[in-house]
Order: C-alpha cells, then structure tokens, then sequence
C-alpha cells in the first residue's frame, strides 16, 4: 500500500510541475536581471520543447555569449535565430550589436529590424541597450533617440525606464536606480525585472521593504521560477531561516530550478533542524549527481549531519568515512565540524581509537576549543587511555577553561590511572592524590552531589583496598543521607546497592553479623531481582 500511495505522490508532484512550469521565459528572466550562466542554462533546457520560440530564444543566447566575450559563438545564435524564423526582428539587433563592437556599419541591420514590428517600444530599447554596450559616450544621441522614440510610441512601456534605471545603477547611484525601477513597475505591475531589480539595488538599504515588494509580485506571477528564486534569496540573506526553507521547498517544485539550489535547500532543512527531509534530500543528490561534481562533497557531508542529529550511529560512521573519501573540491577545505562529527559517530559506535584520531583533526584546526579537548578526553577514556584521558582534561583546568564538572570528570579519570594494573606505587600514589584533590575542589562546588559524593566513597573505598578498614564509611553514610532526601528513591537504587554492599561487607568484616544482616536486607529492597543476596540473606542468622 506505502509503495503504491508513494508512486502516486510522484505522478502528483509531477503534475505540479509542469503546472508551474514557464519553460524558456524563465531563461529570459534571468538574463534580464543580469543571471547569464543561470539564463544560458535554462535557456538551452528548454530549447527543444514545444512551447519555445527558438528564434527569441537564440537571441537571448546570442546576447548571454556577447556579454561574456563569445562573438563568433554570439553570431552562431543569431544566424541560428534568423534561420528558426526570419521575420523576428530580435537576432538582426542582435548582429548589429556585433557590428557595433567591431566598428561596422549597422544601420541596414536595424531598418530591417524596425521594418519587421513598426513602432515597437520593446525593440527599440533593445537597440538602445546595443549602442549602449558598443559605448555609452560615443552613441549618446542614438540611445536618447531610443528613448524617446520608445516613450512617444508607449509611454506606459516600462523598457525605456528600466534602461535609465540600469544606466544609474552603472554609476552607483543607487537611490536614484530604485526610484526609477519603481516607477517602471507602476507603469506594468507585472514586470518581473523592474520589481526584482527594484529589491536587489535597495535590498542592502531597506531589506523588508525590498521583500515586501517580491511578495507582491510572487502574487501576481506565482510560476516564475526567478521570483521564487529571489524571495528565497532575500529570506535567506536576512536571516529569515523558516521563511527561506519553506519558500525553497515552492522553489525546487519548480522544473526550471537549479542543482546548487538543492544544495542549499538542504542546508535550510538541516538548520530548521528538519534533519530527516535535509538528509533524504541530501541522498537523492548524492546519488543523481555525477560522482566527480563537487556538490557531492558537500552532500556527503551533509549526509553525516544528518545522520548524528538523527543519532544513527553505525550509518553516520559509513557516511563519514564516504565523506572523507570524496575528493576534495578545488578551494574547499575540512571544517572542524567534520571531524567532530565523526568522531563522536566513531566514539558513540564503539571505534574509539578512530574517533580520537578523528578529534585530534579538528584540534589542530582550532585548539582552544574546549569541547574539542573534552571529546578527544573522553575518547581516549573509551579506549581506556586514562593517562591521555587526564591530559586533555588537566589542560581544561590548568587553562582556567573547565567547568565544575570538569574537575569530577578529571578526579575519576585520575582514579582510572591509579586502577591500572601494573602501576608502580609512586604513579599509583601520586593519581590518587590528584583524584582526590579534584573531587574535593568540586564537592565544594557543588555541595550534595550524589556523584559527586559516590565518588568521594570509591575513592576511599579503593584506598582501604581488601583490608575493609571503613576508610570510606563516612563517605558512604554521607551518601546514604542525601539519598534518603530524595523523594524518587528508586531511581537511585544503584547509589543505595553501592552503599549499603560497603555496609554490609564492613560490618560483617568486623565481626557484626546483625548489623550486618540489616544492611543486606536494605541492599536487596533495591535489588529484589538478586536471588543470590536473596538466598545469601535468608541463610543469616
């Protein structure tokens, strides 16, 4: 049933694809607003669909390779243009754009043009942009022409004004370029480049208002891939996180949307802490992209943030490991992230040796890092390095950088060193000291510490080794009377069993068996599971 509902969403969302759907035109938009890797490459998409005209799209084409220096390429689109449909005026501006360059000879070019739409504002404004591009001094009267022309034929055309707007926006004069962009959308409410070059000059000014105008417009033109586009942008540059992922989410429904898109789209859900969509989104990238695009990088290494958000631990090992493979793409680096990451994928997995090495990566990426320090502590405790362990932790103290938990965890890595086997009595002596130092700094601290004062009891406790002399009796009557303030008692029976096991096994030392039998009873009140204390009790007399 799942897969048969899943397969259908698909068919859905394909629908709705196509719905909003603008084809080509979105390619236009883009080159409008000066987008031209991203209009070229919507614009070749669709070339081939039924709904395109060829002839305006190998115009807009040909303008994208003569703004980025590719004139023979330019004039291959423009005969392309001609060929698909010698009636559109567009291409032949387009070649005496070319001629204009190169100091040619232009003006049969343009008669043929204007003879094929008379009196088109549009068009006109197009041949202002050609001499304005060819050089703005030297065909200062021909672009006025222009204008004027363009004005007198339409003076509700918006072009003319956006041109005057792009001619300020040149200068920097941005106050002026918004105000002028603004008018051109009141004379067409519906112009895209007008409104979307309206927010980009006055975005660093007044970034609400300039959001504010997109959301207008998203209103009237609800399909352009570029005002989708545009207001995620905007959401995302001023910090709007939710607004930004949810308009992305609209966005990439959108056939006409970009890979680099998905990219950031999935970083939005990853922020909005939606790990599960961020990570399925992530995956489907990294498996539909070739294996030598540098978003897989990326991907992969949103895979394992994912993936230690989600706490998955075994996957998220995999996925670190798949990430660091991945060649790295040129001007990208590691970030301390990615070791951390891993490392506490590797630490919680069970592969402590790699996660310290995995830590001591992201330390020498940004040594003062003081969970850094705690992690590559508590890895090296995992791989029962208690010497390292301490090391990392006393560097947290000497620094002035710990925590009060800090000291506790120190006291008991310094108590794993004095447990190690083998020790000389010199080592042995001199952790314990420190254990103890330690634990007294942070039961001063933080007075009533139920570990705090379990720990004070080991310590004691393994001081006194096998001779059950009480050494750690006061400890552990100090213990039994915080826990008996408690009022959830049972989730401290593992404290009580500690307590009153040392009882017990201390009063029966010394040769009290009944006090000793009070105690063992108590002890198994907290462990009624224990048949041998059970047994063991019941045979007391």
């Amino acid at each position: 049933m799942k897969r048969k509902f899943f397969f259908a969403s698909l068919v859905l969302m394909g629908a709705s694809l196509v719905a909003n759907a603008q084809g080509y035109k979105d390619g236009i938009e883009y080159y409008k607003v000066d987008k031209l890797d991203n209009a070229k490459e919507l614009l070749e998409r669709n070339l081939n669909a039924a709904s395109t005209d060829k002839a305006e799209a190998f115009y807009y084409l040909g303008q994208i390779a003569l703004h980025q220096g590719k004139v023979a390429e330019a004039a291959a689109n423009f005969e392309k243009g001609i060929a698909a449909n010698a009636m559109n005026p567009y291409n032949y501006v387009g070649q005496a754009a070319i001629a204009l360059k190169n100091g040619g000879e232009v003006k049969s070019l343009l008669e043929k043009a204007r003879k094929l739409t008379k009196k088109d504002p549009k068009l006109e404004m197009e041949i202002a942009r050609a001499f304005y591009d060819a050089n703005p001094t030297t065909y200062a009267k021909d672009i006025e022409k222009c204008i004027k022309n363009a004005r007198k034929w339409n003076p509700n055309d918006p072009d003319s004004y956006i041109f005057e707007a792009d001619t300020k926006a040149d200068k920097k004069d941005w106050g002026n370029a918004a105000g002028i962009y603004e008018l051109a959308f009141d004379k067409d409410p519906n112009n895209i480049e007008a409104y979307v070059k309206y927010a980009n000059t006055y975005f660093n000014v007044n970034p609400q208002m300039a959001i504010e105008r997109l959301e207008e417009l998203q209103t009237k033109v609800p399909n352009s891939a570029l005002v989708q586009r545009e207001l995620a942008e905007k959401y995302y540059a001023d910090n709007l996180g939710a607004k930004a992922a949810e308009q992305y989410g609209k966005y990439i429904k959108n056939p006409n949307h970009f890979a680099q898109d998905e990219v950031r789209y999935v970083q939005l859900l990853f922020f909005g802490e939606k790990y599960k969509e961020s990570l399925d989104l992530a995956t489907s990238l990294v498996n539909k992209l070739s294996p030598a695009d540098s978003k897989v990088f990326y991907m992969k290494r949103m895979q394992l943030y994912n993936l230690v958000q989600l706490e998955k631990w075994p996957e998220a090992v995999e996925a670190g490991r798949s990430f660091f493979a991945n060649a790295i793409p040129q001007g990208s680096n590691y970030e301390v992230r990615d070791y951390t990451d891993y490392g506490q994928a590797l630490q919680t997995a069970g592969f402590p040796e790699e996660a310290i090495a995995a830590y001591n990566k992201a330390i020498d990426l940004n040594p003062k890092n003081t969970d850094l320090i705690r992690n590559l502590g508590d890895s090296y405790a995992d791989a029962e390095n208690f010497v390292k362990a301490a090391e990392y932790y006393q560097r947290l103290v000497d620094d002035g950088n710990n925590k009060s938990n800090d000291l506790f965890t120190l006291s008991n890595y310094y108590l794993g060193i004095a447990s190690t086997e083998g020790l000389d009595a010199a080592t042995r002596d001199d952790a314990l000291a420190k254990s103890q130092k330690y634990i007294d700094e942070v039961d001063k601290l933080v007075p009533g510490n139920v570990q705090i004062v379990n720990q004070k009891a080991k310590i004691a406790k393994f001081r006194e080794g096998e001779n059950n002399n009480g050494a750690a009796l006061a400890a552990y009557n100090e213990l039994l009377s915080i826990l008996d303030g408690k009022e959830d008692k049972a989730s401290y029976a593992r404290y009580y069993k500690y307590a009153y096991n040392y009882m017990a096994t201390y009063y029966f030392t010394k040769g009290d068996k009944a006090t000793a039998k009070t105690y063992y009873q108590k002890w198994l009140e907290y462990d009624p599971e224990n048949e041998s204390l059970r047994n063991y009790v019941n045979s007391l007399k």
